[in-house]
């Protein structure tokens, strides 16, 4: 007589450890198992009558084998166990498939910044208003969650767009795990926060002859402006000569028209904080002094 044995799969995940409280699973998309990598897979039969002699398989439609160990794979992709169980009687159950994905790759993340932003021997300089965008994708059982950490807090998990608004220097942390718990290297960004615009000089040559109120030059004197800026580094440095339209500045330059003038400077630097204006006002005195000539008798 032919009877049906009881036989079952039992999944055994081997842990590598706990991450954020997360650790490695089985994940199903409403279809088909994800496994890690390190799932072991453990078949198991009863029969309650002339009991069980061996647990017979094949994988990925392979020769059949007696069952003596947990199955495991070494390869990711899709794998299928075919499994039955023999009694003593030679009763046979009916074949049983069991298929499944396993997946051994990580996600892949992704930093990206909206809004100013500039990148220098590794190290990234944005403002407070620079949004941190951070994405990932996963090829198989898909994205769990990304975790972040600022300046050495704990881990949070990563809901959407991030600020940083205090000046100076961060070190932010992230990593993804997908739903069987595989975890991407843990990458570190070193960045600086920088709000602050550079300060900008403008310097005559020649010293300015203040009378009654009033700073005197010759046509001869030569104008420099300067800016510094000690986080990003300055960008670009732009002038207007007696209110015209800003220019960039280049080199020193004279103002030989006489009368009264106005230089206006103002700099940005590499995140486009641009700093308030310096002006300097003046008068060039181009006239030459008459000498004349008295005759004194005593």
């Amino acid at each position: 007589m032919r009877k049906t044995l009881l036989i079952t799969v039992i999944v055994f995940l081997t842990i590598s450890g706990l991450v954020f409280g997360q650790q490695k699973k089985i994940y199903n998309d409403g279809e088909i198992d994800y496994v890690p990598m390190s799932a072991k897979f453990v078949l198991d039969a009863q029969d309650d009558e002339s009991s069980l002699k061996e647990i017979q398989y094949s994988v990925d439609g392979g020769p059949i084998k007696t069952y003596t160990e947990p199955i495991s794979f070494s390869t990711e992709g899709r794998h299928v166990i075919a499994y039955r169980a023999i009694d003593q009687t030679g009763n046979i159950s009916n074949e049983t498939f069991y298929s499944c994905i396993v997946d051994a790759t990580p996600p892949i993340i992704s930093v990206s910044a909206n809004g100013p932003a500039y990148v220098l021997n590794d190290k990234a300089y944005l403002t407070s208003k620079t949004s941190i965008i951070l994405s990932a994708e996963d090829d198989l059982s898909g994205l769990s969650a990304i975790y972040v950490s600022l300046d050495g807090g704990s881990y949070i998990r990563y809901t959407g767009a991030a600020f940083i608004t205090e000046e100076g220097v961060h070190i932010g942390k992230a990593y993804a795990m997908d739903n069987v718990g595989n975890k991407t290297k843990t990458y570190i960004v070193e960045g600086v926060i920088d709000n602050t615009p550079p300060r900008v000089s403008i310097m005559p040559k020649e010293r300015l002859i203040n009378m009654q109120g009033s700073k005197y030059t010759s046509s001869t004197n030569q104008f420099s402006i300067s800016a510094s800026d000690v986080t990003s580094g300055v960008k670009e440095i732009l002038v207007s000569i007696d209110r015209g339209e800003y220019f960039t500045y280049v080199e020193p330059f004279k103002i030989q028209k006489p009368g009264f003038h106005s230089i206006r400077a103002k700099a940005s630097d590499y995140l486009d904080n641009v700093s308030s204006v310096t002006e300097l006002t003046f008068n060039v005195d181009v006239n030459k002094p008459k000498a004349n000539l008295q005759t004194v008798i005593e």
